[in-house]
């Protein structure tokens, strides 16, 4: 099976959506907003900052990934169309999960039926590839302490603990991958 991995278009907003879903726990009932919101050009999770796994001619995986100089400004509108009765103040005081000089890997999933075919470690080489390109200093992302198997997975891709957090009441592991520049 030939699979291509490819900047997100407008066509993807589908998968990306369905990828931020999965990737958040959340359910399904909430997939027009999230292709909304995934359809708009300045939104955190918008298909211009998505990678796309292509295979059977069709969206199989997704990374929403981007440089985290710009996080505060996507989360600020993002967070706010997505979530009706979040409070504005809350921006104010939620740490921001990643920062300047990082390259943000924020969601990623992959369709059932192709997990185990290293569609994710592609996605991931393509993402630090356009870190790279951006001058990002690092690659970065949170993994709930919860999932050791996906800790485990994010560091056989070359992603090393760094530090911890705590964000929204749940806690967890940063993790970078070394300098890509």
């Amino acid at each position: 099976m030939k699979i291509e991995i490819r900047n997100a278009q407008i066509g993807d907003v589908e998968i990306v959506a369905w990828t931020v879903l999965t990737a958040l726990d959340m359910e399904a009932d909430n997939m027009d907003k999230f292709i909304k919101s995934c359809s708009e050009d300045d939104s955190i999770y918008s298909w211009r900052n998505s990678i796309v796994a292509v295979a059977d001619d069709k969206p199989v995986g997704c990374l929403v990934a981007y440089d985290g100089s710009r996080y505060r400004e996507l989360r600020e509108k993002s967070w706010l169309n997505l979530w009706d009765s979040m409070d504005p103040e809350c921006l104010k005081t939620t740490e921001a999960e990643t920062k300047d000089g990082e390259f943000y890997l924020d969601s990623m999933a992959i369709l059932p039926g192709y997990r185990g075919l290293n569609i994710g470690k592609m996605l991931i080489e393509f993402a630090i590839n356009k870190g790279k390109c951006l001058g990002c200093e690092y690659a970065t992302l949170l993994v709930d302490i919860d999932k050791p198997r996906l800790e485990a997975y994010y560091h056989s891709a070359g992603f090393e603990r760094f530090d911890e957090m705590e964000y929204f009441g749940r806690k967890y592991n940063r993790m970078r991958y070394g300098i890509i520049y």
